[in-house]
């Protein structure tokens, strides 16, 4: 294994609730703009409940492309322009919450130190990432970083890892992607990639981390992960 690529929000650093925020505006704009027959009945199918969001929903897991799509879904016309516009400027006029997971900086310098790349997989923009970049002090500990802007591939679409694999002579089974949802997970799958580690520390439960090949509590624990990996190929 030669890179190792996170997630950054619920896997490097606490899971941040201005996103539950910004997903909760997002629903609540899209019933201002696009009247549907049964507001209640379209909160609860998207995943919003009481001003929260439900992990497992739509909304609290899934990705932009599956956002667009039930809200289209549940307006009747193709929204995708709109959500993908205002998803975008909600994103921007975020105010992120930027708390390192213990012990996560120190396990990142050490694998940096046994000589592993470490990369950022984030559906952030790269307004979010270079704020928590320069917040945490954390620049030079990374030598990849992969945000999501509006119009851009995400996760787990294998297109999201294109500047790694078009800036660095890799393969992509000597790559390991470490995330705290199944979308995570998929992109090993479908991007192929050596090695999926998903971690509790942020919205996924484990029985929903059902493409990884590890499931640990946070990611202070990937070392021990690549060793049991190493040792079993």
């Amino acid at each position: 294994m030669e890179w190792i690529l996170f997630d950054k929000d619920g896997t490097l650093i606490e899971f941040d609730h201005s996103w539950e925020k910004i997903g909760v505006r997002l629903v609540n704009s899209f019933l201002d703009t696009f009247p549907v027959a049964n507001k209640e009945a379209t909160l609860r199918k998207l995943g919003v409940v009481k001003d929260t969001i439900s992990p497992d929903s739509v909304m609290g897991s899934g990705s932009l492309d599956e956002i667009v799509h039930a809200f289209n879904d549940e307006s009747g016309k193709d929204v995708s322009k709109w959500t993908r516009d205002t998803s975008q400027a909600l994103v921007d006029s975020r105010e992120p919450e930027n708390n390192w997971i213990d012990g996560v900086y120190d396990m990142i310098q050490s694998l940096r130190q046994e000589g592993y790349k470490i990369g950022i997989v984030t559906s952030d923009s790269e307004k979010g990432v270079t704020q928590f970049l320069e917040e945490t002090h954390s620049k030079d500990a990374f030598d990849l970083v992969i945000s999501t802007e509006a119009h851009a591939a995400e996760k787990p679409n294998p297109e999201v890892l294109k500047p790694l694999f078009d800036h660095y002579d890799v393969k992509p089974e000597d790559v390991a992607i470490v995330g705290d949802t199944n979308n995570d997970m998929k992109t090993k799958v479908n991007a192929k990639l050596g090695l999926a580690i998903g971690v509790l520390s942020g919205i996924a439960k484990k029985e929903e981390l059902v493409d990884a090949d590890y499931v640990i509590e946070t990611a202070v624990s990937v070392p021990e992960v690549l060793k049991k990996y190493t040792q079993n190929n």
